[in-house]
């Protein structure tokens, strides 16, 4: 597990180089790219919130241990409001934007409230794991287990497993606080991205990802919080459950909301100088796609006047040559009722190839 947060949190690293690298291209300027850096480092602290779960007495002391245990909360918790927040505050954007949009239909998303909301959701954060440091902090606690026979040796002695826990004296309380708060902020994303489900709008390009990404980790945080509750005494399946599920879900929103704007960036690496100038109200992808068929569209109608012109200058010199031909004679008449170069002539065509 942790060879896969590792992995994990170099491909999160390569993403943020991508994103501060390109971040005057459209298809970035366009996801907030400083909201999709918040994201990342989240995802990058969650990551490494693993490596700290998969630690035990085996590699520390029971007087550090009670450290690893705060460490664990506070890593985990942040990691997950700043991940998690920033994709909220995208989705309540989208909310907000369109349900404006008949009042103020010129309305753009500025950029401060995105890192607002993120920064309000943190604190709110802090707030709870401060008091929870100060008032009742986390403890190394071991819980004992019946006595077994060794498995290798036939010497008089039993074995007693011990299996140990962080815990506080009013643990259900803070830990009711935690979910109770992260829960909300679940619930009402998972509301909103519903909302927003059919919903795309220029100002945020990657809102229909960003929803995708809150369906599966809402769904895997509410599966997941309960059943870790309940398995808490098999310490590996607990931390398999655990590693599993948020390595998943920062794989899965890595993957939702970066991989389409790496193809795009590699599909068109040399993208118009414009696109580094362009703000939040630039042109959509549909009306590139409308002004590329345009352009295409004009093209072959200039080809199809170059092609008339061409007939209607040879049409002309062969009038004149038959005009030189009858002696200096308007060719009005003579040729009335006549085929020159395939085309029968009379009064009424002279007159409409002179008009034009």
């Amino acid at each position: 597990m942790s060879t896969i947060s590792c992995f994990g949190i170099l491909v999160a690293i390569a993403l943020i180089i991508f994103n501060i690298w390109h971040r005057h291209r459209r298809v970035i300027q366009t996801s907030h790219p400083v909201c999709n850096t918040i994201m990342l480092f989240g995802v990058i602290i969650c990551l490494v919130s693993v490596i700290l779960l998969g630690i035990d007495g085996q590699f520390i002391t029971a007087e550090n241990y009670p450290k690893v245990c705060q460490a664990r909360a506070w890593i985990l918790s942040t990691g997950f409001t700043m991940a998690y927040g920033a994709m909220f505050s995208k989705v309540w954007r989208v909310h907000r934007f369109t349900t404006k949009t008949k009042t103020d239909p010129k309305k753009k998303v500025e950029p401060w409230k995105l890192y607002t909301m993120v920064s309000g959701l943190l604190t709110v954060d802090l707030v709870i794991l401060l008091t929870w440091q100060m008032q009742d902090p986390l403890q190394r606690r071991l819980e004992a287990f019946p006595l077994e026979d060794p498995i290798s040796s036939n010497d008089d002695v039993k074995i007693r497993p011990e299996l140990e826990h962080c815990e506080s004296h009013n643990n259900s309380v803070w830990l009711g606080v935690i979910y109770g708060f992260k829960g909300l902020i679940l619930v009402f994303g998972l509301f909103l991205a519903y909302e927003t489900r059919s919903l795309k709008v220029k100002q945020i390009n990657d809102s229909r990802y960003v929803g995708m990404s809150i369906y599966n980790v809402v769904v895997l945080c509410l599966i997941t919080a309960p059943v870790a509750m309940v398995i808490a005494s098999q310490q590996d399946a607990s931390f398999a459950f655990v590693a599993l599920a948020v390595i998943f879900c920062c794989f899965l929103s890595m993957l939702l909301i970066f991989v389409p704007k790496v193809i795009e960036v590699l599909r068109h690496p040399k993208d118009k100088a414009e696109s580094k100038f362009s703000n939040d109200t630039g042109i959509s992808k549909e009306d590139e796609e409308r002004y590329q068929k345009l352009i295409s569209e004009n093209d072959d109608l200039q080809k199809l006047i170059a092609q008339k012109e061409d007939k209607i200058r040879l049409l002309k010199q062969r009038l004149t040559e038959r005009e030189t031909k009858n002696g200096g004679q308007t060719f009005n008449e003579p040729l009335n009722g006549n085929t020159v170069g395939g085309v029968q002539f009379n009064r009424s065509s002279s007159t409409t190839l002179a008009q034009k």
